[in-house]
């Protein structure tokens, strides 16, 4: 039995398993115990990060509401026939300047006249009938029952003298107001029936600047507020919001916004593209770059700025106004350093190296020259 156990292969095997566990048991308990107490230094050495910050100061900021407008004549109208003829004269031109009531163009008489002078005999004729016949009624000749029907005649043939009147005074074209002949669309010769258009008159002032305005900020603007309308030559008029429609349109939920300019020597045209700006009422609000703005994990609007500690805050902040280069946002209350660049990259509490955002976008470098590690 002894000389079975004392076999060499079986001794063999015991060796390399006691040589193992001496192997194991040697390295966990006697390894390099230097390196082993300095790696958690090395994991706690987290690098702080660099960020680049802009200085944003509360003030008092002038909201504007700005649209987009066209300009259209407060007030225009057509020149058009009221009888059928042929055009005889023609008086204006576009361009012309014109009153209210003048004779523009004249149409043939077609028997407008004629029709006048018989009306005229006819009412004439009535007068006498009832002079005579009045005298009659006083000496007894004649019933005085017939005075009425005398009155009742000669109020008929004035009636008919007036209609005849009027009827010849369509012949003459007028001017229906003051203004700037703008289109003549016929000519001397052309038939005409009624209703055609001999002129456009357009009256130059005041002129309208029209734009929409959202439903947002539809609540902002009401008539009697100074306005400014600047046009493609960087030109700018003062004028007044008119009117703000109460109802929206419907297919883009818009409301119809119209401000009045003086224009009396029609130096602004019907039509132009402008823009229309408004100033309302004035609120503390801070100026901050528009790529600063950031959701938190919540979903709430705001920025991350960079307290005195140089610890990250995040703060939540509304927009006010949307500027040309910026956005205008309440909620900042006191001077901070809103971080512009890595704010993606930190959290609340986060250390960081607060340096200007264009000292942020320069690639760091060790003294020796290199990035860093």
């Amino acid at each position: 039995m002894a000389s079975r156990i004392l076999r060499p292969s079986r001794l063999i095997a015991v060796a390399l398993v006691i040589g193992a566990v001496v192997w194991i048991v040697s390295g966990r308990f006697s390894g390099h115990p230097a390196a082993t107490a300095t790696a958690p230094a090395a994991d706690s050495a987290v690098p702080v990060q660099r960020v680049g910050v802009a200085a944003a100061t509360p003030e008092q900021h002038k909201q504007e509401v700005v649209l987009s407008c066209t300009t259209k004549a407060d007030h225009s109208a057509s020149a058009v026939a009221r009888a059928i003829g042929v055009l005889t004269s023609l008086k204006v031109t576009r361009g012309s300047k014109v009153h209210g009531g003048d004779v523009i163009a004249t149409i043939s008489d077609e028997g407008r006249t004629a029709a006048v002078a018989q009306a005229q005999a006819g009412l004439d004729q009535a007068q006498l009938d009832r002079e005579s016949k009045t005298k009659l009624i006083t000496t007894g000749d004649v019933s005085r029952n017939t005075l009425a029907a005398l009155d009742a005649a000669v109020a008929s043939a004035s009636a008919a003298l007036a209609s005849a009147q009027a009827d010849a005074d369509r012949s003459s074209i007028r001017a229906p107001i003051d203004g700037v002949v703008d289109t003549v669309p016929v000519q001397v010769g052309q038939a005409l029936q009624i209703g055609t258009e001999v002129a456009e008159i357009v009256d130059p002032s005041p002129m309208l600047a029209v734009g929409f305005v959202s439903e947002a900020r539809r609540a902002d603007l009401q008539a009697g507020q100074a306005a400014s309308i600047r046009f493609i030559d960087d030109k700018t008029v003062d004028g007044s919001v008119d009117f703000v429609s109460l109802s929206g349109e419907a297919a883009t939920r818009t409301y119809r916004v119209e401000a009045k300019m003086a224009n009396a020597d029609a130096s602004i045209a019907d039509g132009v593209t402008c823009e229309m700006t408004v100033t309302i009422a004035s609120t503390e609000a801070t100026a901050i770059p528009r790529s600063a703005l950031i959701f938190s994990d919540s979903g709430q609007l705001g920025v991350r700025v960079a307290g005195n500690d140089n610890k990250v805050l995040f703060v939540p902040v509304a927009i006010v106004d949307d500027g040309r280069s910026s956005v205008w946002v309440s909620g900042i209350a006191q001077p901070s350093r809103v971080i512009v660049v890595g704010q993606e990259f930190v959290k609340d509490g986060d250390p960081v190296e607060a340096v200007s955002a264009a000292e942020a976008t320069t690639p760091q470098t060790t003294t020796q020259g290199q990035p860093p590690a």
